[in-house]
């Protein structure tokens, strides 16, 4: 154990008594970034476990006598095990015993900053919703509190080889673990096995703010105002604990239902990173057409800029909710590129000309280029556009559906004048702008590549190559069974939880043979 580690000064999160398999007792201690060990409490700590991504922990359970392959009921809970691959097929493992709820209340505690090992025993999967060049998307369900989530499947050798893809990895689940709250995408829990991680998402139902731009949604004033509330709600959070975004953008700003505008999210957290990290993950990263200037401009790769990066980009989604039109509407990945950097907007389009007088102040103060004198999250909200909306947003009492008889203002009407060309752009840039290696979803033109060879001096780091959203949506696969779940949510055609195994054959079988062998 480390002879530097002040234990003592340390806040304690959760302590117990367990059993190990010799019957004799031990104390754990849990702290926010390690484990001690105590044979004896008053002697003081034997063992130290850093919780870092090397070490995995297991739910122990007692073994369940299936009266059919297609059974799928859990054991009882009966203890925890913490794991470390030393390399080799070799690992070590320690196994505490003690009552369920003792157990449970660990595990809520090591799933906020460890992975859990083994997946394929905990859940119901029934449908592929997205894929990925080396990731999938799945509908699931967990087997023991039926709480449907969209799985997201990598395969570790694919995602590790990639530049820096363990560390963008571990950043962001770090970063996702320390976020909670209602306008932000929710990770549930992290499996790990030999070959794969499993990510567990919150089920969006509801598409993004990129689909209801492209299909020429009507919105009104109020529902412009959810949108906004929402988002800055769920950023202010982020704010708070020193985290930025930094990639803003209609595609990442999605629902959790289907034309309700209050059940806005941010998702997407593969460029998010603290403030004050001394060098940035990546430095010079966005997307052209929503980045801050004092990113996009960026000269030295160690500098720092702060949380109202994310105010510039979310102004820029709030300039398309009120004209229809991109800021930057150049029609070229190096046109928008050159507009973004020299930060120059038009307000006075006409477009703009009805829009409320204190939207158009809103707007102005989350566009500032100089991001001293930009305004902040807290500010927005308490903003006189924004204000009354936030405080019903706070109090959970709106619930404006865009199917609702609400009366459309001046600026419903000009979103019904949105032009094809600002959407064929759209669809350009998210298909063909450039990106880090491997981001799932991506297609390389040659008209880019040679893009990038002009702004390779500049360059601008587009996305971490793991969670970062590229994935597209697929149709739902042919029907190969009835799910047992009872929501009328999970329709047919869907996988049956006992055919998931012809979705990923091999890399099942090798997790199961990995399996035997630990055991």
């Amino acid at each position: 154990m480390s002879q530097d580690l002040k234990w003592k000064q340390d806040r304690l999160v959760i302590q117990s008594q367990f059993k190990k398999e010799n019957d004799k007792t031990c104390h754990l201690l849990g702290f926010n970034n390690y484990i001690l060990y105590m044979k004896d409490h008053q002697k003081g700590p034997k063992k130290y476990v850093p919780l870092d991504f090397e070490i995995k922990f297991e739910i122990l359970r007692d073994k369940v006598v299936k009266k059919s392959e297609n059974e799928d009921s859990l054991g009882q809970i009966k203890g925890i095990c913490l794991i470390k691959d030393i390399g080799n097929d070799k690992i070590l493992q320690e196994r505490y015993y003690g009552e369920e709820n003792l157990i449970k209340q660990w595990r809520e505690y090591l799933s906020n900053r460890i992975n859990q090992w083994q997946f394929h025993q905990m859940f119901r999967v029934y449908k592929k919703i997205g894929k990925g060049n080396f990731a999938s998307v799945y509908m699931a369900q967990n087997i023991e509190n039926e709480k449907n989530m969209a799985i997201k499947v990598f395969s570790k050798q694919v995602a590790y080889a990639e530049e820096q893809g363990k560390k963008a990895i571990l950043n962001e689940l770090q970063i996702m673990r320390q976020l909670n709250h209602t306008h932000i995408m929710q990770m549930y829990e992290v499996y790990e096995t030999q070959n794969s991680l499993y990510v567990g998402l919150e089920l969006l139902e509801g598409g993004s703010l990129y689909d209801l731009i492209k299909e020429k949604t009507l919105l009104s004033t109020s529902q412009i105002q959810q949108i906004m509330v929402g988002v800055l709600q769920g950023l202010h959070h982020m704010h708070q604990k020193d985290i930025m975004h930094r990639d803003l953008k209609l595609e990442n700003i999605l629902f959790k239902h289907q034309k309700k505008m209050d059940s806005v999210v941010i998702a997407d957290y593969g460029l998010a990173t603290k403030v004050n990290e001394p060098v940035y993950l990546y430095s010079r990263c966005g997307t052209p057409g929503f980045v801050a200037p004092e990113v996009i401009n960026l000269k030295d790769q160690k500098a720092h800029y702060s949380e109202v990066c994310d105010i510039y980009s979310l102004g820029l989604v709030f300039y398309i909710l009120l004209s229809g039109k991109q800021a930057f509407s150049g029609k070229s990945y190096g046109t928008v590129i050159k507009q973004n950097r020299e930060a120059v907007i038009n307000f006075q389009i006409k477009q703009l000309q009805q829009a409320p007088s204190s939207a158009m102040d809103l707007m102005r103060r989350m566009l500032e280029k100089d991001p001293n004198r930009r305004i902040s999250a807290a500010d927005c909200l308490k903003h006189p556009f924004l204000a009354e909306m936030n405080n019903y947003m706070a109090d959970d009492s709106v619930n404006d559906s865009i199917d609702e008889d609400n009366e459309l203002g001046g600026v419903a009407s000009r979103m019904n004048a949105l032009n094809e060309e600002v959407i064929k752009f759209d669809i350009f840039r998210r298909n063909a702008i450039m990106n880090s290696p491997g981001s799932p979803g991506i297609v390389e033109t040659q008209q880019l590549k040679q893009q990038k060879v002009i702004d390779s001096v500049n360059q601008i780091q587009m996305n971490s190559p793991l969670l970062n959203g590229k994935i597209q949506t697929i149709d739902s696969l042919s029907n190969i069974g009835t799910p047992k779940i009872k929501s009328s949510f999970f329709q047919s055609p869907l996988i049956k939880h006992s055919q998931f195994k012809q979705i990923l054959p091999q890399q099942q079988k090798q997790d199961h043979q990995f399996t035997q062998q630990k055991r």
